[in-house]
Protein backbone atom coordinates (compact mmCIF):
# COMPACT_ATOMS: atom_id res chain seq x y z
CA UNK A 1 0.00 0.00 0.00
CA UNK A 2 3.12 2.34 0.80
CA UNK A 3 4.49 2.10 -2.36
CA UNK A 4 1.17 2.37 -4.37
CA UNK A 5 0.55 5.77 -2.56
CA UNK A 6 4.11 7.18 -2.96
CA UNK A 7 3.51 5.93 -6.87
CA UNK A 8 0.14 7.85 -6.99
CA UNK A 9 1.86 11.13 -5.31
CA UNK A 10 3.34 11.60 -9.33
CA UNK A 11 -0.44 11.13 -10.63
CA UNK A 12 -2.86 13.82 -10.94
CA UNK A 13 -6.11 12.14 -10.02
CA UNK A 14 -9.51 13.24 -11.24
CA UNK A 15 -12.00 14.34 -8.94
CA UNK A 16 -14.83 16.76 -8.85
CA UNK A 17 -13.98 20.71 -7.51
CA UNK A 18 -13.51 20.42 -3.69
CA UNK A 19 -12.85 23.11 -0.86
CA UNK A 20 -9.33 23.80 0.34
CA UNK A 21 -7.77 25.60 2.50
CA UNK A 22 -4.31 26.53 2.79
CA UNK A 23 -3.11 27.91 6.86
CA UNK A 24 0.26 29.19 6.43
CA UNK A 25 2.06 29.52 9.49
CA UNK A 26 3.77 33.23 8.13
CA UNK A 27 2.66 35.43 5.41
CA UNK A 28 2.37 35.39 1.63
CA UNK A 29 5.84 37.80 1.21
CA UNK A 30 8.06 35.78 2.79
CA UNK A 31 10.01 33.37 0.07
CA UNK A 32 9.40 29.91 1.66
CA UNK A 33 5.88 30.97 1.97
CA UNK A 34 5.35 32.44 -1.81
CA UNK A 35 7.03 29.21 -3.05
CA UNK A 36 4.93 26.94 -1.84
CA UNK A 37 1.45 28.50 -2.64
CA UNK A 38 3.20 28.84 -6.34
CA UNK A 39 3.52 24.67 -6.22
CA UNK A 40 0.26 24.21 -4.44
CA UNK A 41 -1.37 26.08 -6.64
CA UNK A 42 -0.18 24.19 -10.05
CA UNK A 43 -1.39 21.12 -9.02
CA UNK A 44 -4.96 22.39 -7.38
CA UNK A 45 -5.54 25.81 -8.41
CA UNK A 46 -7.45 24.88 -11.73
CA UNK A 47 -9.65 21.66 -10.49
CA UNK A 48 -10.38 23.20 -6.95
CA UNK A 49 -11.31 26.07 -4.34
CA UNK A 50 -8.38 27.11 -2.40
CA UNK A 51 -8.06 30.03 0.24
CA UNK A 52 -4.85 30.99 2.18
CA UNK A 53 -5.00 31.97 5.73
CA UNK A 54 -2.23 33.69 7.28
CA UNK A 55 -1.08 33.18 10.97
CA UNK A 56 1.63 35.30 10.67
CA UNK A 57 3.67 34.40 13.49
CA UNK A 58 6.94 35.56 12.30
CA UNK A 59 5.66 39.41 12.61
CA UNK A 60 3.21 38.90 15.20
CA UNK A 61 4.02 38.59 18.66
CA UNK A 62 3.54 35.14 20.55
CA UNK A 63 0.57 37.35 22.68
CA UNK A 64 -0.66 38.28 19.49
CA UNK A 65 -1.21 34.76 18.27
CA UNK A 66 -4.38 33.59 20.27
CA UNK A 67 -6.66 36.41 18.54
CA UNK A 68 -5.41 35.53 14.73
CA UNK A 69 -5.98 31.90 15.89
CA UNK A 70 -9.88 32.54 16.17
CA UNK A 71 -9.70 34.58 13.74
CA UNK A 72 -8.76 31.78 11.62
CA UNK A 73 -11.39 29.30 13.32
CA UNK A 74 -13.59 31.38 12.39
CA UNK A 75 -13.30 31.94 8.66
CA UNK A 76 -12.58 27.41 8.11
CA UNK A 77 -15.77 27.45 9.97
CA UNK A 78 -17.31 29.58 7.26
CA UNK A 79 -15.23 28.10 4.57
CA UNK A 80 -16.11 24.50 5.47
CA UNK A 81 -13.05 23.19 3.60
CA UNK A 82 -13.14 19.25 2.40
CA UNK A 83 -9.17 19.31 3.24
CA UNK A 84 -6.93 21.63 5.32
CA UNK A 85 -3.38 21.61 4.25
CA UNK A 86 -0.92 23.44 7.14
CA UNK A 87 2.12 24.80 6.66
CA UNK A 88 4.96 24.96 9.17
CA UNK A 89 4.99 23.82 12.60
CA UNK A 90 3.36 27.02 13.90
CA UNK A 91 0.20 26.32 12.02
CA UNK A 92 -0.12 22.64 12.94
CA UNK A 93 0.82 23.34 16.45
CA UNK A 94 -2.09 26.23 16.51
CA UNK A 95 -4.46 24.52 14.35
CA UNK A 96 -4.64 20.79 13.65
CA UNK A 97 -6.28 19.26 16.83
CA UNK A 98 -9.11 22.21 16.12
CA UNK A 99 -9.53 20.97 12.91
CA UNK A 100 -9.58 17.47 13.23
CA UNK A 101 -11.97 18.15 16.00
CA UNK A 102 -14.28 19.56 13.34
CA UNK A 103 -13.40 15.87 11.18
CA UNK A 104 -11.42 18.26 8.54
CA UNK A 105 -8.73 16.09 7.13
CA UNK A 106 -5.62 17.45 7.64
CA UNK A 107 -1.99 17.61 5.42
CA UNK A 108 1.04 19.00 6.91
CA UNK A 109 3.98 19.80 5.35
CA UNK A 110 7.73 21.89 7.20
CA UNK A 111 6.54 20.04 10.56
CA UNK A 112 9.74 19.71 12.09
CA UNK A 113 8.01 18.31 15.46
CA UNK A 114 7.35 14.86 16.51
CA UNK A 115 4.16 13.22 18.19
CA UNK A 116 5.54 14.32 21.41
CA UNK A 117 5.69 18.30 20.59
CA UNK A 118 2.62 17.35 18.20
CA UNK A 119 0.21 14.78 19.84
CA UNK A 120 -2.36 15.37 16.75
CA UNK A 121 0.64 13.93 14.46
CA UNK A 122 -1.12 10.47 15.59
CA UNK A 123 -4.11 11.25 14.80
CA UNK A 124 -5.84 8.81 12.09
CA UNK A 125 -6.96 12.22 9.98
CA UNK A 126 -3.80 14.00 9.40
CA UNK A 127 -0.69 13.06 6.93
CA UNK A 128 1.60 14.98 5.73
CA UNK A 129 5.28 15.60 5.10
CA UNK A 130 8.01 15.54 7.75
CA UNK A 131 10.68 18.33 7.21
CA UNK A 132 14.13 17.80 8.22
CA UNK A 133 17.13 19.22 7.46
CA UNK A 134 19.88 17.44 5.71
CA UNK A 135 22.50 17.55 8.33
CA UNK A 136 24.46 14.49 7.14
CA UNK A 137 23.64 14.92 3.50
CA UNK A 138 25.09 19.16 3.96
CA UNK A 139 28.28 18.44 5.64
CA UNK A 140 29.12 15.54 3.44
CA UNK A 141 28.75 17.86 0.47
CA UNK A 142 30.51 20.80 1.63
CA UNK A 143 33.21 18.60 2.64
CA UNK A 144 33.53 18.02 -1.42
CA UNK A 145 33.43 21.58 -1.75
CA UNK A 146 35.66 23.44 0.69
CA UNK A 147 39.73 22.68 1.29
CA UNK A 148 39.17 24.13 5.13
CA UNK A 149 36.32 22.34 6.39
CA UNK A 150 37.30 21.38 9.97
CA UNK A 151 34.73 23.18 11.76
CA UNK A 152 31.73 24.67 10.89
CA UNK A 153 29.55 26.92 12.90
CA UNK A 154 25.15 26.39 12.32
CA UNK A 155 23.37 29.38 13.33
CA UNK A 156 19.33 29.33 13.33
CA UNK A 157 17.16 31.64 15.06
CA UNK A 158 15.33 30.05 18.14
CA UNK A 159 12.06 28.96 17.04
CA UNK A 160 9.69 26.19 17.45
CA UNK A 161 10.90 25.38 13.71
CA UNK A 162 14.34 25.16 14.84
CA UNK A 163 14.48 23.87 18.19
CA UNK A 164 12.51 20.94 16.80
CA UNK A 165 15.12 20.52 13.84
CA UNK A 166 18.06 19.90 15.89
CA UNK A 167 16.71 18.12 18.59
CA UNK A 168 15.30 15.29 16.66
CA UNK A 169 19.17 14.83 15.12
CA UNK A 170 21.55 15.74 17.78
CA UNK A 171 19.53 15.63 20.71
CA UNK A 172 20.18 18.24 23.29
CA UNK A 173 23.61 18.25 22.07
CA UNK A 174 24.62 21.70 20.70
CA UNK A 175 28.21 20.51 19.69
CA UNK A 176 29.02 17.32 17.39
CA UNK A 177 30.85 15.94 14.64
CA UNK A 178 29.77 15.05 11.56
CA UNK A 179 32.07 13.58 8.46
CA UNK A 180 35.26 14.35 10.11
CA UNK A 181 33.91 17.88 10.99
CA UNK A 182 33.19 19.58 14.22
CA UNK A 183 30.06 21.68 14.93
CA UNK A 184 28.61 24.03 16.93
CA UNK A 185 25.25 24.60 17.03
CA UNK A 186 23.67 28.26 18.08
CA UNK A 187 19.96 28.80 18.26
CA UNK A 188 18.65 32.28 18.70
CA UNK A 189 16.33 35.12 18.22
CA UNK A 190 18.40 38.15 19.38
CA UNK A 191 19.35 40.24 16.19
CA UNK A 192 22.72 41.14 18.03
CA UNK A 193 23.95 38.01 19.31
CA UNK A 194 23.48 36.73 15.67
CA UNK A 195 25.59 39.13 13.68
CA UNK A 196 28.01 38.96 16.08
CA UNK A 197 28.35 35.15 15.82
CA UNK A 198 29.07 36.03 11.93
CA UNK A 199 31.31 38.79 12.48
CA UNK A 200 33.70 36.66 14.67
CA UNK A 201 33.06 33.43 13.20
CA UNK A 202 36.07 33.09 10.99
CA UNK A 203 38.02 33.02 14.12
CA UNK A 204 36.46 29.58 14.79
CA UNK A 205 35.15 28.09 11.97
CA UNK A 206 35.96 27.77 8.17
CA UNK A 207 32.29 28.05 7.31
CA UNK A 208 28.89 29.27 8.69
CA UNK A 209 25.37 27.07 7.87
CA UNK A 210 22.62 28.75 8.34
CA UNK A 211 19.16 27.66 9.26
CA UNK A 212 15.89 29.82 9.25
CA UNK A 213 16.51 33.25 10.94
CA UNK A 214 13.09 34.33 10.69
CA UNK A 215 11.59 35.22 14.43
CA UNK A 216 15.18 37.99 14.76
CA UNK A 217 14.20 40.52 16.94
CA UNK A 218 16.05 43.29 17.47
CA UNK A 219 16.99 45.13 20.72
CA UNK A 220 13.64 47.01 20.91
CA UNK A 221 11.54 44.33 20.10
CA UNK A 222 11.19 44.93 16.23
CA UNK A 223 10.59 42.22 13.83
CA UNK A 224 14.24 41.68 11.60
CA UNK A 225 13.47 41.07 7.72
CA UNK A 226 14.94 37.76 7.24
CA UNK A 227 16.35 39.40 4.07
CA UNK A 228 17.89 42.01 5.74
CA UNK A 229 19.38 39.83 8.45
CA UNK A 230 21.38 37.50 5.90
CA UNK A 231 22.33 40.55 3.87
CA UNK A 232 23.85 42.44 6.63
CA UNK A 233 25.47 38.57 7.28
CA UNK A 234 26.93 38.35 3.81
CA UNK A 235 29.32 41.69 3.93
CA UNK A 236 30.38 41.11 7.11
CA UNK A 237 31.38 37.48 6.93
CA UNK A 238 35.03 36.49 5.89
CA UNK A 239 33.66 33.18 5.67
CA UNK A 240 30.87 31.71 3.19
CA UNK A 241 27.70 31.37 4.63
CA UNK A 242 25.70 28.40 3.49
CA UNK A 243 22.38 27.22 3.91
CA UNK A 244 19.86 24.14 4.74
CA UNK A 245 16.93 26.31 3.06
CA UNK A 246 16.80 27.43 -0.59
CA UNK A 247 15.38 30.42 0.18
CA UNK A 248 18.24 31.79 2.02
CA UNK A 249 20.91 31.45 -0.80
CA UNK A 250 20.90 34.15 -3.75
CA UNK A 251 22.41 37.78 -4.72
CA UNK A 252 23.83 38.99 -1.54
CA UNK A 253 22.84 35.95 0.38
CA UNK A 254 23.85 32.76 1.40
CA UNK A 255 26.43 31.17 -1.21
CA UNK A 256 24.84 27.78 -1.78
CA UNK A 257 24.14 24.57 -0.62
CA UNK A 258 22.28 21.01 -0.69
CA UNK A 259 18.91 22.83 0.92
CA UNK A 260 15.64 21.83 1.34
CA UNK A 261 13.30 23.38 -1.19
CA UNK A 262 9.73 24.67 -0.45
CA UNK A 263 8.48 24.48 -3.69
CA UNK A 264 9.14 20.58 -3.48
CA UNK A 265 7.42 20.34 -0.04
CA UNK A 266 4.14 22.27 -1.21
CA UNK A 267 3.98 20.20 -4.77
CA UNK A 268 4.11 16.58 -2.30
CA UNK A 269 1.58 18.41 0.34
CA UNK A 270 -0.73 19.34 -3.03
CA UNK A 271 -0.56 15.59 -3.63
CA UNK A 272 -1.32 13.76 -0.87
CA UNK A 273 -4.48 16.46 -0.78
CA UNK A 274 -5.32 15.52 -4.32
CA UNK A 275 -5.49 11.66 -2.61
CA UNK A 276 -7.83 12.61 0.59
CA UNK A 277 -9.99 14.56 -1.99
CA UNK A 278 -9.83 11.82 -4.34
CA UNK A 279 -11.41 9.60 -1.85
CA UNK A 280 -8.36 7.86 -0.04
CA UNK A 281 -8.72 8.04 4.06
CA UNK A 282 -5.89 10.29 5.53
CA UNK A 283 -4.94 7.08 7.65
CA UNK A 284 -3.99 5.17 4.34
CA UNK A 285 -1.76 7.58 3.31
CA UNK A 286 1.54 7.12 5.05
CA UNK A 287 4.05 10.42 6.27
CA UNK A 288 6.99 11.05 4.97
CA UNK A 289 9.64 12.49 5.41
CA UNK A 290 10.76 15.20 2.73
CA UNK A 291 11.75 13.51 -0.22
CA UNK A 292 14.52 14.78 -1.25
CA UNK A 293 17.13 17.98 -1.48
CA UNK A 294 18.75 19.29 -4.14
CA UNK A 295 22.00 21.74 -4.89
CA UNK A 296 21.45 25.30 -5.27
CA UNK A 297 24.13 27.81 -5.39
CA UNK A 298 24.62 31.58 -6.09
CA UNK A 299 27.40 32.64 -9.29
CA UNK A 300 27.64 35.96 -7.61
CA UNK A 301 28.41 34.66 -4.20
CA UNK A 302 30.57 32.11 -5.38
CA UNK A 303 32.81 34.84 -7.07
CA UNK A 304 32.36 36.92 -3.54
CA UNK A 305 33.82 34.29 -1.37
CA UNK A 306 35.96 32.30 -4.40
CA UNK A 307 33.79 29.17 -4.25
CA UNK A 308 34.61 26.45 -6.96
CA UNK A 309 32.46 23.64 -7.72
CA UNK A 310 33.23 20.15 -9.42
CA UNK A 311 32.25 19.53 -12.60
CA UNK A 312 29.96 16.73 -11.32
CA UNK A 313 28.21 19.06 -8.36
CA UNK A 314 28.01 22.10 -11.19
CA UNK A 315 26.23 19.79 -13.47
CA UNK A 316 23.74 19.14 -10.72
CA UNK A 317 23.16 22.44 -9.28
CA UNK A 318 20.72 24.86 -10.01
CA UNK A 319 21.82 28.34 -10.21
CA UNK A 320 19.68 31.30 -9.00
CA UNK A 321 21.44 34.42 -10.18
Amino acid sequence: MRLLILALLFVSPLCFSKTVVVIQSYHAEYKWDGDYIVAIQSVLGEKHNITFLELDTKRLTPSQWPQQVASIQKSVAEIQPDVAILGDDNAFSLMAQHLVDQNIPVVFFGVNGTPVQHPALDHPLVTGILERPFFEQSIRHLRKVLDKKERFLILMDDSITMRNAVNDYFGDARKAELYGSRLDILLTNDKDAWLSAVDSAHLQYDAVIVGTHHTVRDSEDNYVPPNELINQAYYSSQIPIFSFWDISIGREQGVGGFTVSAYQEGLTGARLASLILNGIAPDRVPQIKSLSGHYVYSKSGMEHWNINLSPLIASQSNFVD
